[in-house]
């Protein structure tokens, strides 16, 4: 990759990247500050929730979508693009409008017996509506990266969605209308269907229009290529939501609401560290397939450590900052003042320096063929990881559940590296 082109697609992802980024704490900074924790974390819950359900509506098509059609794009096979593109939001779009119409019917239920919230009833609802919509998102997501467009692949992040939420908030709040959790889901699913929208046009009325690749002259299943692949690919996408938004998911059912809003704005403080990696995984990720079809195993090499070390050399000052700097932080923030949640906030601060040490092993694994190798690993890690934040749950407190969580991923990243070794032939 020419050090030009990274520069220019660094710089062009990072605007985008910083409001996906700066996205996710605003919104939690606007609940607490014009609301309460209570709603911030009945906001989080549902969040959780739609998030883990989208791992069902895509099965795997996220991840299958950026690899496959990286390799089309860069073979110009257009039509095998037009035939992944379709399959993709027929098998997407029948499995998501299921999954929201049967969130809707059982919502009693669900509120209830499962978060014995009745808070939560509304809010599930309008997010369920939000479903179909948001597992498009992340659908176009792929598509931006495989068409080399990795700037605007984080417009469909949680974060971007999060922050044209916070927009409508603001509005509202100046406008004097009262702030409630239902009117937040509305506003993200209002938001939802905006970017959606802006994705389809900036898609297919201007990156793929000089192509001509909406046109599809033979439509037909590629077995070989992507309905084999998505158990594989499924699976690595539930492990990546154990490992991203896990600790939250189980909290939900564990603490009150205004716990889970402390907890949350912890978390995801923690893990804007991964801001600019996040950057460059993207920039990399298509070539990471390309020369894995060349059988360029120097090239591979060169591009895993170039993006690790720079990685490594941006974040940090960044890391040292708000480890030493955490009170400062948390209290002026969140107002957060718990010694506790400091300890928190340290220890999965840790966690994410400990993934940018390792390199971006699960995303060049997943693009070099190593799939199988890679689901085996984060299924076994992930296992270990539900059964040890469970138990810190049940039996002990959010201090053993952060340790637990970073024990479980150091473990993984560990036995990542030997897999990464052997691809490497070290």
């Amino acid at each position: 990759m020419e050090l030009n082109y990274l520069i220019k697609k660094f710089f062009l992802s990072t605007f985008i990247k910083f409001i996906a980024s700066v996205g996710v704490i605003v919104f939690n900074i606007s609940i607490i500050y014009l609301n309460d924790k209570n709603t911030l974390g009945l906001i989080s819950s549902a969040l959780s929730l739609i998030v883990f359900l989208s791992i069902f509506t895509k099965f795997g098509l996220n991840l299958a979508t950026l690899k496959l059609t990286s390799i089309f794009y860069e073979n110009k096979e257009l039509n095998k693009i037009n035939n992944l593109i379709l399959q993709t939001i027929l098998i997407s779009g029948i499995i998501s409008l299921f999954i929201a119409l049967s969130l809707i019917f059982f919502e009693n239920e669900i509120a209830i017996e499962i978060y014995k919230n009745e808070q939560i009833k509304g809010v599930i609802k309008i997010f369920a509506i939000s479903l179909p919509f948001f597992t498009f998102l992340q659908l176009q997501k792929s598509l931006f990266k495989s068409f080399k467009k990795p700037e605007l692949s984080s417009l469909s992040d949680i974060g971007s969605i999060l922050f044209f939420v916070c927009i409508l908030i603001l509005a509202s709040a100046l406008m004097g209308i009262k702030l409630t959790s239902y009117r937040i889901s509305i506003f993200f699913l209002f938001a939802c269907i905006i970017i959606f929208s802006i994705n389809n046009f900036i898609l297919f009325y201007i990156i793929l229009k000089n192509n001509k690749i909406i046109k599809v002259n033979k439509f037909s299943f590629l077995k070989s290529n992507l309905v084999k692949s998505l158990p594989d690919y499924f699976s690595i996408d539930f492990v990546n939501y154990i490992n991203v938004w896990g600790c939250i998911f189980f909290c939900s059912f564990f603490y009150s609401s205004s716990i889970v809003g402390s907890f949350t704005s912890v978390y995801w403080l923690s893990y804007s560290l991964l801001f600019f990696p996040l950057i460059l995984n993207s920039i990399y990720a298509p070539y990471y397939a390309i020369v894995s079809k060349q059988k360029n195993i120097n090239e591979e090499k060169k591009l895993f450590y170039q993006n690790r070390n720079l990685s490594f050399l941006i974040t940090l000052p960044i890391f040292l900052i708000l480890f030493f700097f955490s009170n400062f932080f948390l209290e002026n923030i969140f107002e957060i003042y718990s010694s506790d949640f400091n300890l928190i906030f340290k220890i999965l601060l840790l966690n994410s320096f400990i993934r940018i040490i390792f390199g971006p092993q699960n995303l060049f694994l997943n693009m070099t063929n190593e799939q199988k190798s890679l689901n085996f690993v984060l299924i076994i890690c992930t296992f270990i990881q539900i059964l040890l934040i469970l138990f810190s749950l049940i039996f002990l407190d959010l201090i053993y559940l952060s340790i637990s969580f970073l024990i479980s991923n150091l473990i993984k990243h560990i036995w990542l590296r030997k897999i990464l070794f052997r691809k490497l032939k070290y």
